[in-house]
């Protein structure tokens, strides 16, 4: 096999396969009585399992558990003759398994069993299994107690099967202080005093995964709405926050669950919908099966501040996670190879239900941007996983949560699935899919099956090359005269790495009609009936490169663009494609930056996305030549100047929300450049904005904060220190973080990475984002790569449980540009890389960085050339 295979192939040597706990004990039903104590942050209770033994007679059964202690245990055996209890001689904890192992004096026969134990264990500090979240609220401190399950930490707070085909029904029983609010997946059943404290017990959940259960308690406050089918919806955050901000949540909440229960033609399953915005929490939002939650900035809208972009985040996430409550909490992947039956239908279900509820926003642009170049770009480095990964050990699950793989190319995928079904055959399948198999778990093959039967297509044949194999392809279109030769080949950055045997299906989405709509081999020869140039991957649907070999081919197709023949998602993959062909050094550069000089009069903002990162790619040259900096400022200068002229500093009544952040990246990209007008201009705004904070707009906020920091605004650096510190303001303190991490001084930088590991000034779920923006600042990157080599036993000690702990090594990665970086790098993680949560980041970080070393290298004489017509 080619050498990209040897990542995973390491991955499985290095990770023995964990035993399956589901095939020897199927759990039916929990009953959990759960003391998680704030002040002492021990945590006890006892828990009734009752299920059934499966497999061979044996003197044992094995739960999951881990840094509990199991101090008592009972089993009872429930047959025709009634019940029998089993005495248990002895427990063994095995941590390095995760599992607890009850030992009976007397084999255990095939059956039905109640297992009852008592444990002891801890609320943890980090952001997993029963964790705390302490903040601030008018100089008082205050903590809430919360969970956080998925993937594999519901074993930290009782003993279970937690694996995701166990499901059962939970009655859950959970002790807190008096006067907070105690919440669940489910309303509660009733609540009563008992030694000074309250013990609320729940409604009996649906049969669900253990890694869906979440509870909480706090001094929160919320807002409250139903939805038509009379579905309670609640939206909770606490109190340092405003009321008007649980507002916008709320209102997208109901509309979701409306919007989806029509959708689905399925309704939404529970009782009530509780979203609550939590101060501590390690990724954007979990979908908790009625009791979602969420890190604060994702979910809670301030209308006096939050920007139109944070507007857009929110609607996104929140629909998100509404998905989930069929698409894996209602059905549910059998295991967690199969996590794209999740988060890849998430990832597109999140856009088109935003867009239904706001087509104004027009969020399908945005889904190319954001989730297809992500996806691209991640999708050609040599070693990359497929959407479906075999995982052989619960430390390896976190790897997974790859946002460009599993979330964005998968999503790009079903998008792709949509078009070639059709929207009613796939709405059709859906709902077949959730009907046959609701409160069950599945594979993909299950999926297929539904929607081949609704749109009588072989849906397995076209999907699975897809999410069985890595990459993607570049296809390649040859065209003299009438004569058409389509090929498709194995798209790799390193070229030297691709498997030349790995053809996909394709939707060519043509634009001549004599062209066949799939190509499903290598090769494909065509005479059309005039001349004209064609164009492949029309709407920008298929998820491939598109190489056009004749000069006069590509640019005739970029006289198209630069007139907006194109629509707009043509454009941007048209640069795109340009972008990744440079990179993989099929094509110098110095032809994407041509290119972009057609793009002078474009207008649309998700265009200019793309534009924006080609610029970023541009910016890659200046850590390897300096001196080509002022002449990309130059170019920058003169691509934005038609698009500041036409839209100015001042938001127009009524204008399109595209244009209002397309504003933002034009002046944004203006302050870098340096613009003659743009610049001063914010850094006016930023001293006016000291004394009157509505003078720059929220869309702007960020930008004008971040000119004030790196170009030495008296003061700016410590007044947005202090303000940081200060506020309660989830907006502000994101748009602080971002511009704060843009100082040139290397001083001052170090005054941020030495508040990283003071909880008092620095949340743990924002740890890792303060060090990424200090890595990839060039004034700052050589204190900060010290600071992460130094740091390390404190960061593994911190993060080791997270789901965040795996991203250090990729944005490091994605953050240096040389080749002693890249040696540095090397030299550092390579030895970590026998820790099944960092392997398959530390050599995909490794081959990210030698492609672009030799990329930028290769290219830079052509590009400095270039450049001279700046100087």
């Amino acid at each position: 096999m080619p050498e990209l295979y040897s990542g995973n192939d390491r991955i499985n040597r290095m990770s023995k396969k964990v035993r399956r706990l589901f095939l020897g004990f199927q759990p039916k039903h929990y009953n959990l009585y759960i003391d998680p104590n704030r002040d002492s942050l021990n945590l006890a209770g006892h828990i009734t399992i009752t299920g059934k033994k499966v497999g061979r007679p044996s003197q044992r059964l094995t739960f999951h558990q881990h840094g509990l202690k199991i101090v008592k245990a009972e089993i009872v055996k429930h047959d025709k003759k009634g019940e029998q209890t089993i005495a248990v001689s002895r427990i063994n904890h095995h941590a390095s398994f995760d599992e607890v192992r009850l030992h009976a004096e007397t084999l255990l026969y095939g059956g039905e069993y109640s297992i009852t134990l008592h444990f002891i264990g801890k609320v943890t500090e980090g952001m997993h299994g029963v964790y705390i979240s302490r903040y601030e609220h008018n100089g008082q401190k205050k903590a809430l107690i919360t969970t956080q399950f998925e993937s594999h930490h519901a074993r930290e707070a009782f003993p279970c099967i937690d694996e995701p085909e166990a499901k059962a029904t939970f009655d859950l029983t959970l002790v807190s202080p008096k006067g907070e609010a105690v919440l669940s997946n489910m309303p509660a059943k009733f609540q009563k005093e008992e030694n000074g404290r309250v013990v609320t017990a729940f409604e009996t959940t649906p049969k669900m995964s253990t890694y869906l259960l979440a509870f909480m308690y706090g001094d929160l406050q919320s807002a409250e709405t139903t939805t038509k089918d009379g579905v309670t919806v609640r939206v909770w955050a606490v109190k340092t926050q405003t009321p008007e901000s649980l507002q916008f949540p709320l209102e997208i909440t109901k509309r979701g669950i409306e919007f989806f229960n029509n959708y689905y033609g399925v309704p939404y399953p529970l009782p009530k919908a509780d979203m609550v915005a939590i101060p501590d929490f390690s990724s954007a939002a979990m979908e908790n099966w009625g009791l979602i939650t969420f890190r604060e900035p994702y979910l809670l809208a301030d209308p006096k501040t939050t920007s139109q972009s944070g507007r857009e985040i929110i609607a996104l996430v929140t629909i998100h996670e509404l998905s989930h409550q069929w698409f894996g909490n209602l059905v549910t992947m059998r295991w967690w190879d199969d996590l794209w039956l999740n988060e890849s239908f998430a990832n597109v279900m999140e856009y088109l239900g935003s867009d239904a509820l706001f087509p104004e926003w027009k969020l399908w642009n945005t889904f190319i941007t954001q989730e297809g170049l992500a996806a691209i770009r991640r999708d050609s480095i040599a070693g990359v996983q497929s959407i479906k990964t075999e995982v052989r050990h619960p430390d390896e699950i976190s790897t997974l949560f790859d946002p460009s793989i599993v979330y964005a190319k998968g999503g790009r995928l079903l998008n792709m699935l949509m078009q070639y079904v059709g929207d009613a055959d796939f709405r059709k399948g859906l709902k077949a899919y959730f009907t046959r198999h609701a409160y069950g778990n599945t594979t993909g093959d299950d999926l297929w099956q539904a929607l081949g039967e609704a749109s009588g297509k072989d849906v397995a044949s076209f999907m699975n090359p897809w999410l069985e194999r890595s990459g993607l392809p570049v296809v390649t279109v040859d065209q003299q005269g009438k004569a058409l030769t389509i090929t498709q080949s194995h798209f790799l950055l390193d070229p030297q790495k691709a498997d030349a045997l790995r053809i996909w299906p394709l939707p060519l989405l043509a634009s001549d009609a004599a062209i066949p709509g799939l190509l499903d081999k290598r090769e494909l020869r065509v005479e059309l009936a005039s001349d004209q140039r064609v164009r492949i991957n029309q709407g920008a649907v298929g998820h491939y490169v598109v190489r056009y070999v004749q000069p006069e081919h590509r640019e005739a197709i970029a006289k198209q663009a630069e007139s907006k023949q194109l629509g707009i998602a043509e454009r941007l993959m048209l640069l795109s494609d340009s972008s990744m062909l440079s990179r993989a050094r099929l094509q110098s550069f110095v032809e994407t930056l041509a290119l972009l000089n057609h793009y002078g009069q474009e207008d649309s903002e998700p265009v200019w996305d793309i534009m924006a990162l080609i610029v970023a790619d541009t910016r890659r040259f200046i850590d390897v030549a300096p001196k080509t900096e002022p002449a990309i400022k130059k170019l920058i200068r003169g691509l934005i100047e038609t698009q500041y002229q036409r839209l100015g500093w001042e938001e127009k009544p009524d204008e399109p929300s595209q244009d209002t952040k397309l504003r933002a990246t034009i002046i944004g990209l203006g302050t870098y450049a340096e613009h003659q007008a743009i610049l001063p201009r914010a850094l006016e705004l930023f001293e006016a904005y000291k004394t009157d904070a509505k003078i720059v707009s929220s869309e702007l906020r960020s930008i004008v904060f971040g000119a004030a920091v790196r170009h030495e605004a008296p003061g700016a650096f410590d007044y947005l220190l202090h303000l940081e510190e200060t506020t309660d303001n989830v907006d502000l303190k994101q748009e602080i973080l971002g511009a704060l991490t843009t100082t040139k001084s290397a001083q001052r930088g170090d005054v941020l990475l030495a508040r990283l590991k003071d909880p008092g000034k620095v949340r743990q779920h924002d740890v890792d984002r303060w060090l990424a923006y200090l890595l990839r600042n060039r004034y700052t990157r050589t204190n900060a790569w010290k600071w992460l080599r130094d740091e390390w036993p404190w960061l593994e000690k911190t993060f080791r449980e997270d789901k965040s702990y795996d991203s250090f090594p990729r944005y490091a990665a994605s953050a240096f540009s040389t080749r002693q970086l890249l040696e540095e790098y090397k030299a550092f993680f390579e030895p970590l890389k026998d820790q099944p949560a960092l392997t398959r980041n530390i050599l995909m970080g490794i081959e990210e960085l030698e492609n672009r070393v030799v990329w930028l290298e290769a290219d830079l004489p052509r590009i400095t050339s270039f450049f001279r017509q700046y100087n």
